[in-house]
């Protein structure tokens, strides 16, 4: 079970998902998982926790401006 987050009721939730693929000029194929909110039957996107995605090192292993390893 993967975690969603629904703006709408501001509340995260745990379900199965589904795959939505769509096409994009620039980037080509593309999917992401989405879930039906429990609550409003809103379609919510994967929930993703604020801050760097490598929290030991500090760093995101990429070049942004937030972390301390990339800045």
């Amino acid at each position: 079970m993967e975690k969603f987050y629904c703006p709408r009721c501001n509340k995260i939730f745990e379900a199965e998902g589904g795959k939505k693929e769509w096409q994009s000029s620039v980037f080509g194929y593309c999917f992401k998982l989405v879930a039906k909110c429990p609550n409003c039957q809103t379609e919510c996107n994967e929930w993703r926790p604020e801050g760097p995605s490598n929290k030991e090192g500090g760093s995101c292993s990429g070049s942004c401006s937030v972390c301390s390893g990339c800045s």
